[in-house]
């Protein structure tokens, strides 16, 4: 009984009687069907990047199976955003009030009270002066 082949760049069957056998010099054997593929091998093509192939119809659908998996997960995350974005404008509106408060001014007067509280103990105690003088 005769033998079908597989084309090895293709991967379709090989009819009896038909498509090429190329023997290289180290002795290993490709089977093409047609001369399209052999031509597309020896140009070092790919047959997963090649979409007529057997290989390159699995890498395309793959693909799309990935690319329909992120256009379903990104459904899925633009229906939790408006939650997400009802949570924001909460944050951006307690950032508006913390904004709203004169918090800036009431530090610096604090800062200048105590600077005047210490200014005031350091005059009044000239005695302590003195014996940091002497201890030095």
């Amino acid at each position: 009984m005769v033998r079908t082949r597989e084309c090895d760049f293709c991967g379709d069957d090989i009819e009896p009687g038909t498509g090429t056998m190329f023997v290289r010099v180290d002795g290993s054997t490709e089977h093409f069907c047609s001369a399209k593929c052999e031509r597309a091998a020896e140009k070092g093509r790919e047959p997963r990047n090649v979409g007529w192939t057997e290989a390159g119809r699995q890498a395309a659908q793959a693909n799309q199976q990935a690319s329909e998996a992120a256009t379903a997960e990104a459904s899925t995350d633009a229906a939790t955003e408006p939650d997400t974005a009802e949570g924001a404008s909460e944050d951006d509106h307690e950032t508006e009030d913390e904004s709203a408060e004169p918090a800036d001014t009431t530090g610096d007067a604090t800062v200048e009270a105590e600077t005047a509280d210490t200014a005031s103990e350091e005059a009044a105690d000239p005695e302590d002066d003195l014996e940091e003088e002497t201890e030095a």
